[in-house]
């Protein structure tokens, strides 16, 4: 039985990747909104445990890393789902890249031979949107989650590594969710790659990939996406990161 941890597990992505493994595993869901949580676990079972915290603050990482190491000295995949449909720069920055790092660098004692798996957006957006630290508008800023969130996992790779840890992000697919309008439309709820990612033992020693949803890999441009990249673009958001 592995030892799961999903952000934004209450609903969405996230339950849905929480559907798909908690039936053989032990999986604590992470989110702001306690209801959410509760009505997912009731739908999980007995497998699922949650704790609410509001990840893009230091208050809230701590009460959601507090309960996770009081609760399990290792974790098998931690899975990154949680985000928001950001309307500035701040929140982008706290919620949607921050809040992945933070928590990531806060669980490392207990991340061993795990699994980090990022969500992120479709593929043709993350190879073809520019790095730019301009979030003046609604485009803008939706390219800059994307380009940031994938320059994150070549930030954390060889942080990772000495624990023998991997990372790597995927685009879910196109998922039924509250996050847009559109999407509280949509009528897929499964994210079958998130499962594939997480357990399948093909992808045990990959680190520093894209795939996408049906859990092919994702060739991105190594010119834009590489350590050197990483730290110059996010050096901007999170100190001493060398």
């Amino acid at each position: 039985m592995k030892k799961i941890v999903i952000t934004g597990g209450g609903s969405g992505v996230g339950f849905a990747i929480a559907r798909d493994l908690s039936e053989n595993n032990s999986v604590i869901l992470v989110g702001r909104n306690e209801n959410k949580l509760q009505v997912a676990k009731r739908m999980l079972g007995d497998n699922v445990n949650y704790v609410t915290g509001d990840l893009s603050t230091t208050f809230g990482r701590k009460k959601v890393v507090d309960y996770i190491l009081q609760n399990t000295n290792k974790i098998d995949v931690l899975i990154h789902s949680a985000g928001i449909y950001p309307v500035n720069s701040r929140d982008n920055i706290d919620n949607n890249l921050l809040a992945h790092y933070y928590l990531t660098v806060d669980l490392l004692n207990v991340l061993n031979g795990s699994r980090v798996l990022i969500t992120t957006g479709n593929p043709q957006a993350v190879n073809m949107a520019p790095i730019c630290e301009q979030q003046s508008n609604q485009m803008m800023r939706a390219a800059w989650v994307v380009t940031h969130k994938t320059l994150l996992v070549q930030l954390l790779v060889d942080k990772l590594r000495n624990n023998k840890t991997t990372i790597n992000s995927f685009f879910p697919g196109d998922v039924r969710s509250d996050l847009m309008d559109y999407t509280k439309s949509l009528t897929n709820t499964s994210v079958p790659v998130g499962k594939l990612l997480a357990l399948g033992k093909e992808f045990e020693k990959i680190s520093g990939q894209f795939f996408d949803e049906k859990g092919n890999m994702v060739d991105l441009n190594l010119d834009k996406y590489n350590k050197v990249s990483a730290v110059k673009f996010l050096s901007n958001y999170i100190p001493n990161i060398n």
